[in-house]
């Protein structure tokens, strides 16, 4: 398990629920699921997710960069 140790100003911290994708947790922070914030959620938690950004798991805890 990776735990995140910093955090920029800003940013929050979200644990994934059951039926969440990439998707949806950037429209959920950022009001759009446009490719760009998605990636932006993606590469800042790789270690967490692994090489396929389709797959989250419930209980993962992602950082959301702002």
């Amino acid at each position: 398990m990776i735990v995140r140790t910093e955090m920029k100003a800003g940013a929050a911290c979200y644990t994934v629920q059951p039926g969440d994708s990439l998707s949806k947790i950037a429209q959920a922070y950022y009001g759009s699921a446009d490719p760009y914030n998605v990636s932006k959620i993606y590469y800042s938690n790789q270690q967490t997710i692994g090489s396929d950004p389709n797959k989250i798991y419930a209980g993962q805890k992602l950082y959301i960069p702002s």
